[in-house]
């Protein structure tokens, strides 16, 4: 749904389909191991200032959420209870870069990730297609794609983000205070996403998994320690059953329910239908900055035919919230639910399927999003993540 140089150890031939299936997890190493893992660390976390972080974490047409006259539903409203989601749900920046040498895109983006329980303290989960996305396109649409730097913020605070100007350095600029990061900054330094979407790196497989190895140079704890506990996973739960899904919705070209928008790009709720003829009152303006969530029921995802392995729920959430935790059995009171999932692409309709027009055309087709519904192998992925020591 959104859209990495790195030292790929498992990776080989980035940028197009291996000849077969990877056999189990595929590895993005981002920070090297060894003697240059601390200088790597600092290094991947030092990439971030305060310009950099809201030019990759707030929407790119500059303008401040409102949000919809006739109201929020449950397909989508802001967070407002507190509880252990506000400490573990948190924002994933990246910076992603042409795969194969064949292009120069070097571009910024958002996705939402989460902490969860693991053996080493140290495992953050999100879509595989945060940090590795190929369509078997290069120039000039330049769709091979890798992220190189990655940052993880929990418990995000995006309302203290200050907005940078159009041509702003972002090689420069403040560090990202506790007003925006209460609980640190956390770079990637290890990732490993499914076989399955090693194979085929884009919306077609449904595999759409990564767990991560986060790490900050400024704390010596685990994330699970300072963030007071991960929450619990699972796999090959129970299909069509309710869901409660969260998420930084970013952007609003992409988003169903979005605005219209002026002739300079500018979002605007003009009192007009938008292009999917979504009435004004029911439209809305994200911006990054905010904990939504969603809830109802969840059905399979049926494309070409068959059923997929992913989820589908009606939710007006947009790019941002991809990688977002799908929670089953989640508790408000505590915040705390069994992360079976996560947000990967809109669906076609309600009954599922991959719209790839738009996709390329970068609209949202319908009001329905497939979230990866945890197997065999995410669970492979999430347990490789757990099994490592950070710096090892």
């Amino acid at each position: 749904m959104l859209a990495a140089a790195v030292a790929l150890a498992t990776v080989g031939t980035l940028g197009s389909a291996p000849a077969a299936y990877a056999a189990g997890p595929v590895e993005l190493r981002v920070v090297p191991l060894g003697d240059g893992y601390e200088a790597g660390l600092q290094q991947q976390a030092g990439y971030w200032n305060l310009n950099r972080l809201s030019a990759a974490a707030l929407n790119g047409d500059g303008a401040e959420a409102v949000a919809p006259a006739a109201g929020w539903d449950d397909t989508a409203r802001p967070w407002a209870g507190g509880g252990k989601v506000t400490r573990t749900a948190g924002k994933l920046v990246m910076r992603m870069r042409n795969a194969d040498g064949t292009g120069t895109t070097d571009g910024l983006a958002s996705c939402t990730a989460t902490v969860v329980k693991s053996q080493n303290k140290s495992v953050v989960v999100t879509a595989a297609h945060c940090l590795r996305i190929n369509w078997g396109l290069n120039a000039p649409l330049d769709l091979n794609q890798v992220a190189t730097n990655v940052l993880f913020i929990p418990g995000f605070r995006g309302e203290n983000l200050p907005r940078v100007a159009p041509g702003t350095d972002l090689n420069s600029g403040p560090a990202i205070g506790s007003d925006v990061a209460p609980y640190g900054v956390w770079a990637v330094t290890r990732a490993w996403w499914t076989e399955g979407w090693a194979a085929q790196a884009n919306h077609f497989n449904n595999n759409d998994m990564a767990a991560m190895v986060v790490d900050n140079p400024a704390d010596d704890r685990p994330i699970e320690v300072v963030v007071g506990g991960g929450q619990p996973i699972g796999f090959n739960p129970a299909r069509t059953t309710p869901r409660t899904n969260f998420g930084y919705p970013t952007v609003n070209f992409k988003s169903y329910s979005g605005p219209n928008f002026s002739s300079t790009g500018v979002a605007v709720i003009n009192g007009s239908p938008n292009v999917n003829n979504v009435p004004a009152a029911q439209q809305r303006i994200y911006d990054g900055r905010s904990l939504l969530f969603s809830q109802g029921p969840s059905w399979i995802n049926r494309e070409w035919w068959w059923d997929t392995n992913s989820d589908l729920m009606k939710t007006q959430l947009s790019p941002g919230a991809s990688g977002g935790p799908w929670f089953k059995d989640f508790d408000p009171s505590t915040g705390e639910g069994v992360l079976v999932g996560v947000t990967s692409h809109f669906a076609q309709s309600s009954t599922g399927g991959l719209d790839a027009i738009a996709e390329a055309q970068s609209r949202a087709p319908s009001p329905y999003m497939a979230g990866t519904n945890f197997g065999d192998q995410e669970k492979a992925a999430f347990e490789t993540a757990q099994s490592v020591t950070p710096g090892a």
